[in-house]
Parts: structure tokens; C-alpha cells; sequence
């Protein structure tokens, strides 16, 4: 069995974000990752079955990355179920804002689940079990409106996402007034008034 070499895995990844942000991932290919990755396209082959392993294999890594810590944001804020979603809004929105290539990658592998590996697509979802027990949180207390969770969900995320994007493709971040601004029309929209 040949050794992986960290260095060639990580060259692949990061073409791989690359080319998210020039063509999406539909028209990435192995042949185009690995051009700029500055490996042969067998070498892929050496990492990855096919095109849907490679992008569910970084899947995986970007959403350890970008959720790494989400516990840890909503326990801090006590017991009290909208401060832990307004901590919750406030960790992953820093957390997409430190890692844009990153986020874009994974905007566009939720938004092109054919393009993903189901073990990516099931890990991802496993993932992000702690936030759907929030938000179920928060309905049982009657805080937010009586929606399903999945439609709660992609809201709050959705209009945050289009926001971090922009500043993602434009190279910039969110200001900390901004990042206020977010998280207030967020929970705004999902409460009871």
C-alpha cells in the first residue's frame, strides 16, 4: 500500500476549493484538480475512488473545521435556548468568515448533493444533529415559530450564508457590527412575537 502524502492531499483540497469558486463543482473534474494540484490524476486515484469520494472525503474535513466548536458556543451561553442560538449564529458566522474557501466549498456541496458521496452527505447531516436539537429546543419552549426544523434551519443559515459568500468571493469579512446585524434579523425572523 503506497503512504499518503499529506502534502499532495492537502494540494488537492485546496485546488479543489479553488476551482469551487471558478466553476462550481459540477465542472470540476479530476483532470482539472489535479492540474492545478500539481499531481498526476492517478495520484488522485491513490487518495480517492472517483470525483463524488473526493468531494465527500472534504466534505468531511470541512465540516469538522467549521463546526469544530459548536458545543462549546452553545453550552457557554447557559441554559437558556436563544442565547444559545444567538452564541450558535455567532460561532458559525466567525467560523465561516475565517474560512471562506472552505465555507464556499461547502455552500456548494449542500446546494449539488449529487456531486457528494453519501458517506460526506451522511456526516454532514450527523454533524449537525446538535443544531436540529436546538432548534427543537427552542420549539418546545415555544420561543420560535412552529415551522419544521428543516425549514428553520436553511432560513437562518441561508440568508447568513449568501452574506459570507459575498464577502468570501470579494476577499473581505463581515465587520463585527455586520455580524450583530446578522445574528438580530436571524433570530428576528424566527421568533414568536
Amino acid at each position: 500500500m503506497r503512504k499518503i502524502d499529506e502534502n499532495k492531499k492537502e494540494a488537492i483540497s485546496q485546488a479543489v476549493f479553488q476551482l469551487t469558486k471558478e466553476v462550481g463543482l459540477v465542472g470540476l473534474s479530476i483532470a482539472k484538480v489535479a492540474k492545478i494540484a500539481g499531481v498526476s490524476p492517478a495520484t488522485i486515484y491513490i487518495y480517492y475512488k472517483d470525483k463524488t469520494d473526493m468531494l465527500g472525503s472534504i466534505l468531511i474535513e470541512v465540516k469538522d473545521l467549521l463546526d469544530d466548536g459548536d458545543t462549546e458556543a452553545i453550552s457557554q451561553a447557559g441554559e437558556n435556548p436563544l442565547a444559545q442560538l444567538k452564541n450558535y449564529l455567532r460561532f458559525m458566522i466567525t467560523s465561516w468568515s475565517n474560512n471562506p474557501r472552505e465555507t464556499l466549498f461547502m455552500r456548494e456541496a449542500l446546494e449539488n448533493p449529487s456531486e457528494i458521496s453519501t458517506e460526506g452527505l451522511a456526516y454532514s447531516m450527523k454533524r449537525a444533529e446538535i443544531i436540529v436539537a436546538l432548534y427543537n429546543r427552542l420549539l418546545e419552549a415555544k420561543i420560535i415559530k412552529d415551522y419544521p426544523v428543516d425549514l428553520l434551519l436553511t432560513w437562518s443559515a441561508s440568508a447568513i450564508s449568501l452574506v459570507l459568500t459575498s464577502h468570501a468571493r470579494s476577499g473581505t469579512g463581515p465587520s463585527e457590527k455586520e455580524i450583530d446585524q446578522m445574528i438580530e434579523l436571524s433570530v428576528d425572523a424566527l421568533i414568536l412575537h
